[in-house]
Formats: C-alpha cells, structure tokens, sequence
C-alpha cells in the first residue's frame, strides 16, 4: 500500500525531546502503512544522531526519512518538510510533544468524515514538577482551547498537532510565511491564505497530544514574553497587506489600550488580595501592551537562538 501521509517532525536543538517525539510516532495504532520525516533545523545537523539510533528500532510499516534543513527558522523547516513530502497529508508534530498511540488514526478518520483544509486536535500540556505556582494558568498558556465534539470548525491554531491537505490548500508557495521564522506566526499566513479561498478547518477531539513543558519555559518570565509577541500577532497581520492597513493597525491599537488598562487594574487587584487567577490578568495586560509595542521584535525560534 502506498502511503497517503508523511508525519512530520521539525526539530531544533531537543535531543531528548525528539526521541521521545519519535517513540511515540512508531506506538502509533490502528493506521496504514506512512511515512516519517524528521526536518533537522540545527546547522550543525545535531538530531543526525537520535535519527539513527531510532531507525534501528523502526516498525516496519514506517518509512523514516531525514532531512537537513541549515537555514535555521520555524518556517525554513516547515517549508523544507512541505518542498519534500510527496503525500497527500501531512500531520505536523512539534519536537516537544508526544502523540496518543491513536492520534494518527482519529487523524486520517476525521479527514475522511471531514474533509479540511487543515485539522487541528487538542494539545494538553505537561507542566514539570518545578511548576509550583500559577499552574492553571501555565497549563492553560501552553495547552490548546478544545473546541468540543469532532467536526467543521471556525478556528485556527498553530501547526503543532495539526493535519493538512495538500490538495486543498491555495497553490501559491511558499507555505509558510519565512518573515515569521524567528517569532513564530509562520502558518498564519497559510490559514489566511485558506479562509481567503473558502477554505475549511476542522476538529479532531480525539487526535490527542501532549506538550511537554521544560523548566526553563513553566514561569511567567517566559510565558509573559511569548504574550507580548502573541499581543502584536493582529498588529503583524495588518501591516504585512499590501498596502499597509493602518486602519487595523489603529484599531488593535485601541484594543490594546483597553486590555492593558483593563487588565493591569484586575490584575493590581488580585495580586493585593493575593487571587489565585491574577496571572490570567497580567497575561492579558502584557498581551494588550504588545499590541503598543508592535514595532519591537521577540525572536523565539532558529536564528534567534543561534
């Protein structure tokens, strides 16, 4: 049988994150024979190794494949991976999450009874036992909303856990956005692309995945930051039309002004009365403080962490 789908797994410096990527692919129940590509983000080719200590323990139903891809950048390994695949699905695993052994199935069924553009299933984070404080809301900050039952949906998320149909995406390339490779936002230009054309998403409740969150990101140090960048995310989107539409810009602006405001009340509030959801209200702040300092950039990913 050949294989109608590749999974993909972009990596970038996470050795013991991989493998444990990688293991839960090969657990992986219930489906057809498919494809495995692993896209090595790293210039200096440092996931080489894991792969090859993996493939020796490959099922054979899984057809593994490694590529390098030394331009570093989020939307560099995504667009490398889209440039290779010759399936017709792709199912995009993040390098620190780890899937359900039903994932891949609930996956291909979904897009059977389904049929989207891009599906999208729950992402549940995994806090590390150092998380002692503001748990809910760290949980919350690097889990996915879920959005109920298995069906047509209206929202987008991010690539992580995410199935896409390469027959019914728009045709123009590249797929992701390469502005966006060091601040994350790479697919926002895809799924805009995609409601554009008409475009559908979907739900899959039951695809499953865990995020596995270090120490080092399981503090507000980090999550704060993430906000601001994920507060400038409309901001981004309207300045890259052509032209610029500095009426949205305008707007989000205002938006901003209210949450910060707003919020940094609520949040001096809880933090004098000692509210265990007063990090929610400072999230919410920095996320409208984000959107008034939307010519600052916050690199996360490949050349930035050069």
């Amino acid at each position: 049988m050949t294989p109608d789908v590749t999974v993909v797994v972009p990596t970038f410096r996470r050795p013991a994150g991989l493998a444990l990527a990688l293991e839960s692919v090969a657990a992986q129940t219930g489906c057809p024979p498919f494809e495995l590509l692993v896209v090595d983000n790293d210039p200096g080719a440092g996931a080489k190794p894991v792969v090859e200590a993996f493939t020796a323990r490959l099922p054979p139903h899984i057809t593994l494949t490694y590529l390098h891809e030394p331009k570093a950048g989020v939307a560099n390994a995504r667009n490398a991976a889209a440039d290779k695949v010759r399936t017709r699905y792709i199912a995009f695993l993040d390098d620190d999450q780890t899937a359900d052994p039903d994932w891949l199935q609930s996956m291909l069924s979904c897009a059977a009874r389904y049929p989207a553009a891009v599906t999208f299933g729950p992402v549940r984070a995994a806090l590390p036992e150092s998380a002692r404080e503001h748990t809910a809301y760290l949980s919350a900050f690097f889990s996915r909303p879920e959005l109920g039952q298995t069906g047509y949906a209206e929202t987008s998320y991010g690539c992580g856990n995410s199935f896409i149909d390469m027959t019914l995406i728009p045709p123009e390339r590249p797929v992701f956005d390469a502005r966006m490779n060091e601040t994350g936002g790479e697919d926002d230009l895809l799924f805009g692309r995609v409601r554009k054309s008409g475009g559908r998403f979907a739900w899959c409740a039951e695809a499953v995945v865990l995020e596995h969150v270090p120490p080092s990101r399981a503090q507000l140090g980090y999550t704060l930051r993430r906000a601001l960048g994920y507060g400038q995310g409309p901001i981004t989107m309207a300045r890259q039309e052509n032209p610029v539409n500095w009426f949205k810009v305008a707007f989000w602006m205002l938006v901003g002004v209210y949450k910060l405001i707003t919020h940094g009340l609520l949040y001096a509030a809880g933090w004098i009365t000692r509210r265990p959801n007063r990090a929610w209200h400072l999230d919410r702040a920095v996320r409208g403080l984000g959107k008034l300092v939307w010519w600052v950039r916050f690199r996360f990913y490949g050349a930035a962490q050069l």
